[in-house]
């Protein structure tokens, strides 16, 4: 059985680069050439270091970064204060990024992006389709968007904390379980992609109504459902549902790829 090693490669990239630019702040408008050659290289040296680490750790047979598309929008579309909240790419490391890029292929970890999406639907599909086939995948990234993916061939490794989430752990975090995740984010809102959820819900509304069926509208039409909880519902309902599309990772990107494309070599490229 293959073990594909899916990276979330901005994940890990941009918290390594952080790590590095942090002496260095606040930066200057003009940077210097040796200071920005500096970061870089420490950059590198990190990103060598925790690629190795992995290969080691996780014993995967393939592996394989995965980068966001230059044109994703479709979210934006949908919902364009998606993600406004977040910070753009420091231009040095944007800059850098191919020959950040060679230098992981340089130790046998190929890349990939796809233009029309972001990271987390290529590498949705690229797990889901081998899941299908029986085959294991293991997700590299902090990023909780890929928990509800969580299954028996599908895992989630936190590179930094050095562990693998578990259902229980989801349980035990959110109140729900990973299959409840996108309906509890649409509801009470997740700040990492801007999504605010629903005006006047909070977590403990947010379990009694999903307790009380596997979908939304199994639970309104619960007995139990509190008549207030339910209107609230019902006055967002086209809202949730744009949340939960956007917060549903997408599973049937054409990557078109085959996986002997990112067999890991057991020696490193001198």
């Amino acid at each position: 059985m293959a073990h594909l090693l899916l990276i979330d490669a901005l994940n890990l990239i941009r918290r390594l680069y952080a790590v590095q630019e942090r002496p260095y702040l606040p930066l200057a408008d003009d940077v210097a050439d040796g200071t920005k050659q500096q970061i870089i290289r420490n950059t590198e040296a990190m990103l060598h270091q925790a690629l190795t680490r992995l290969k080691q750790e996780l014993q995967p047979s393939h592996a394989l970064l995965v980068f966001d598309g230059r044109d994703s929008e479709w979210r934006k579309l949908l919902y364009p204060q998606y993600k406004a909240n977040r910070k753009p790419m420091p231009a040095i490391l944007a800059d850098a990024l191919p020959e950040i890029k060679q230098q992981a292929e340089n130790i046998g970890f190929k890349h990939v992006h796809q233009d029309q999406f972001e990271a987390d639907d290529v590498i949705a599909s690229i797990a889901v389709k081998l899941a299908q086939h029986g085959q294991q995948v293991t997700i590299v990234s902090t990023d909780k968007g890929f928990l509800p993916l969580l299954s028996d061939y599908i895992h989630i490794y936190d590179a930094f904390g050095r562990q693998h989430q578990t259902i229980a752990a989801v349980q035990q975090k959110f109140g729900v379980p990973p299959e409840q995740l996108v309906r509890y984010w649409s509801l009470v809102g997740d700040s990492t992609n801007n999504i605010p959820g629903v005006n006047g819900i909070g977590p403990k509304g947010a379990h009694d109504l999903l307790a009380l069926g596997a979908t939304l509208s199994d639970a309104l039409e619960h007995p139990d459902c509190h008549r207030k909880l339910r209107e609230k519902i019902l006055v967002d309902k086209e809202q949730i549902k744009n949340f939960m599309q956007i917060l549903t990772l997408k599973t049937d990107v054409q990557v078109g790829l085959n996986l002997q494309d990112f067999r890991l070599q057991s020696k490193e490229k001198s």
